[in-house]
């Protein structure tokens, strides 16, 4: 892919939401957006929130010999440039597992630089996952890097935290990538399950492994692959 086409790609575009892709969630008495692309907007803070990104997974994969093409990658980075786009979030809180290894490839590396530095009103901010020990920060151009992140009465982790969670309403983290079999379909489909204190978001990324939710949870909603919004199954 040539390095204009890329540009292109990431050039800034005019989206505005629609109630066709988001739906209202009310947690712990605040209130969120649930979008179709596998993420959060929480209002108040102007907030965009996403899980287990694994940037250069791809390329991981092809540098074994699995033939796995840059489009899942860029495919993601789409998706994601263009809810960047439509909501203008002052913050993108990454919930950890930003990168899947030490190793990212050079196509994907500049993917990531173009996408935000066509996002620049944006911070962008993440609490470090498992597969993040190796990460890079200056070169990935993200603003801060935390182990987690207080909001008012929002803990923002990689990983559900147990130790000091009690001190919140809501814990919200992603590590798991939940799903639920819907009843009128045969597969089960990537979901955002809330379990007081706990939201446990979906991967991001849709080449990613995922299981079942481990715990029954009070409300929860799925997500289709052709982004219509999300449906609560609960």
């Amino acid at each position: 892919m040539a390095g204009t086409q890329s540009a292109e790609f990431f050039s800034p575009i005019q989206l505005s939401p629609s109630p066709q892709d988001h739906v209202a969630a009310s947690m712990a008495g605040m209130e969120f957006l649930v979008l179709a692309e596998r993420a959060l907007f929480w209002p108040q803070e102007s907030m965009l929130i996403l899980a287990d990104l694994h940037l250069g997974k791809s390329d991981i994969f092809r540098r074994r010999g699995v033939a796995v093409p840059l489009e899942v990658q860029r495919q993601d980075l789409l998706r994601l440039h263009q809810i960047l786009q439509k909501w203008q979030p002052q913050e993108l809180v990454i919930l950890g597992d930003f990168v899947h290894g030490r190793f990212i490839g050079e196509d994907t590396f500049q993917l990531w630089q173009m996408l935000r530095r066509a996002n620049l009103k944006t911070r962008f901010v993440l609490t470090r996952g498992n597969h993040d020990r190796y990460l890079q920060t200056e070169a990935l151009l993200l603003d801060d890097v935390h182990t987690h992140l207080a909001r008012h009465q929002v803990l923002l982790s990689h990983e559900p935290l147990g130790t000091g969670v009690h001190h919140f309403s809501l814990n919200i983290h992603g590590h798991i990538h939940p799903t639920l079999r819907v009843p009128q379909m045969r597969k089960r489909l990537p979901c955002l399950a809330y379990s007081a204190p706990y939201l446990n978001l979906p991967a991001f990324s849709e080449f990613t492994g995922s299981g079942p939710v481990p715990v029954q949870p009070l409300h929860a909603w799925v997500f289709a692959s052709d982004g219509s919004a999300p449906v609560s199954v609960y």
